[in-house]
């Protein structure tokens, strides 16, 4: 190779070498100083776990509730179960500021590029919630869930989520619990359409 291709290929390497390096830099500045904005950009790309992760380093930062919740969301719908009730206590810990979020959030809406069920987010939330105990084998999933839906328990409810996901695994103990729950609770929840197809659901799986 003669010199001056030498030095041009060398000159071009160095060039890409610190382009690279200024990249990295830039990003891991905006990493750290605006975790927001990553959790957006992440998103975009359909990188939900690390959009998650980040939703979590700006609760961290700036104490939002949204990002609080959006952080569980994105762990308990992508497995990491552990992670997620880790920081689903921290929402029931901030409950207050919580309530008021769910109060705020309309739906059926577009919550940040995700189109949310059309039933009540507080549900929602609840409903993951009680799948990621479910998902952990803890022995509260279904007293948890019961005592999370309201009396004229509405479609989408936190028992529901349970049935859900406990019909999926043909978990007939979860079940069954579901069911003593729903019919020890004397009439305390309305009879109605959706009732009837979560207690038919449930019956199903015996």
């Amino acid at each position: 190779m003669k010199p001056m291709k030498k030095l041009i290929l060398k000159t071009a390497l160095i060039t890409f070498g610190v382009a690279l390096i200024l990249v990295i830099s830039v990003f891991g500045i905006v990493s750290l100083s605006a975790p927001y904005a990553m959790m957006k950009f992440t998103a975009s790309l359909g990188l939900e776990t690390i959009s998650g992760d980040y939703a979590y380093q700006e609760y961290e930062r700036s104490g939002s509730v949204e990002c609080l919740a959006r952080s569980f969301l994105v762990a308990a719908e992508n497995g990491k179960y552990s992670v997620a009730e880790e920081r689903f206590e921290k929402l029931q810990k901030d409950g207050e500021r919580f309530e008021q979020y769910c109060a705020e959030v309309t739906v059926p809406s577009d919550w940040d590029g995700e189109k949310l069920p059309a039933y009540s987010y507080r549900d929602y939330v609840m409903g993951r919630a009680a799948c990621v105990k479910f998902a952990l084998g803890r022995e509260d999933a279904v007293s948890f869930a019961v005592a999370e839906t309201a009396a004229e328990f509405p479609e989408g409810n936190p028992v529901g989520a349970l049935t859900a996901a406990a019909a999926a695994q043909n978990d007939r103990q979860v079940c069954n619990a579901l069911l003593s729950a729903l019919e020890g609770a004397g009439g305390g929840f309305e009879h109605n359409e959706y009732y009837e197809k979560i207690v038919t659901i449930l019956e199903g799986v015996q």
